[in-house]
């Protein structure tokens, strides 16, 4: 059944809620978009992990801050809040070194954003996703070397720190954000699940690392699936549902809430419910799973979305790309 989404925006205190409600299905979901940070920064946070201490998160959208902490190089070509280089690429082409600077400023916004200084962005972390299921272990070799943007760690999807003041961060598109805490071990997670890194197992691969190498339960892990593509919207093929069916057996993929659904001779693919079955098969408690369900494609007017965006507009521009930040701080 397809489903249909209208958006309706309350102002609350100091946060818009945001409100998804799926007519077809006759039931609402509200997920929060908070700002009431230094900057001003609109935010999608989990409820599950937004007042967790010792542990902050966030997830950005394409609206800037109401309090930049920089002027922009020029207005026109700040248009858009992003935090990584997908779009605009005229600027990028025509001179990186300023697009350099623009994208690091933004990043030091959305760091402050989560309450952090502005030497955070030194020790800030991030893969160079390649939609594998790799997962690194961040230690304290990565404080002050700014290992993200130009210089983020090769061929990773996901990292895992338990060290304080040592900023973790993934980007997206439309492939969901998955954010992990341990509230006993004090370990954070973020992990970039598109398709290929969803049958791959990434966010089950995240799980095992934080358990062997950290000492998690799974039982005491918190997570969050976060806004992304969603089964209204994820319109596949070959090779996408062969290896589904590979990954998660025929009577996942088109049994009983079927990760796989035809609409009108169409396929689509359930990546929240996908990861949902990872993190469970992980041994993750279901009351400790949250879902945005949160479509980017449906409301690309607050997210960024590849598929959104339409091919003309990436072929001459690119695209833009939100992030996932997680971090622990001290108590």
């Amino acid at each position: 059944m397809l489903i249909r989404f209208r958006t309706v925006w309350a102002r609350g205190r100091a946060a818009y809620k945001l409100r998804v409600i799926l007519n077809s299905h006759i039931k609402k979901a509200v997920m929060a978009i908070y700002s009431d940070n230094a900057v001003g920064l609109p935010l999608f946070q989990f409820e599950l992990l937004r007042n967790q201490p010792g542990f902050v998160h966030g997830i950005s959208t394409r609206h800037a801050p109401r309090f930049p902490r920089f002027s922009p190089i020029e207005s026109s070509e700040t248009n858009e809040w992003e935090v990584s280089g997908g779009g605009k690429r005229p600027l990028l082409l025509a001179d990186s070194a300023r697009y350099d600077t623009l994208i690091r400023q933004r990043r030091m916004e959305f760091l402050a954003g989560l309450g952090l200084d502005a030497a955070a962005i030194l020790s800030l972390t991030a893969g160079q996703q390649r939609h594998t299921a790799n997962v690194a272990c961040i230690g304290p070799e990565a404080y002050g070397a700014e290992l993200n943007w130009r210089r983020s760690l090769p061929d990773i999807d996901a990292v895992v720190t338990d060290l304080p003041n040592l900023p973790l961060m993934t980007i997206h598109a439309d492939c969901p954000p998955l954010v992990l805490f341990d509230p006993v071990q004090k370990v954070a997670a973020t992990v970039h699940s598109g398709w290929r890194g969803t049958v791959g197992k990434i966010g089950l691969a995240a799980v095992e690392t934080m358990t062997q190498k950290y000492g998690c339960q799974p039982a005491d892990i918190l997570a969050g699936i976060g806004p992304s593509i969603g089964p209204c919207c994820y319109q596949v093929g070959e090779p996408v549902l062969s290896q589904v069916r590979e990954a998660f057996g025929e009577a996942a993929a088109y049994g009983k809430n079927p990760l796989l659904q035809n609409r009108d001779g169409s396929w689509y693919f359930d990546l929240w419910a996908a990861n949902r079955l990872l993190l469970l098969e992980a041994g993750l408690l279901p009351t400790h799973i949250e879902n945005s369900q949160l479509c980017t494609r449906c409301h690309a007017d607050l997210f960024f979305s590849y598929r959104a965006s339409g091919e003309a507009q990436r072929n001459a521009e690119g695209y833009g790309l939100f992030g996932s930040i997680v971090a622990l701080t001290k108590n």
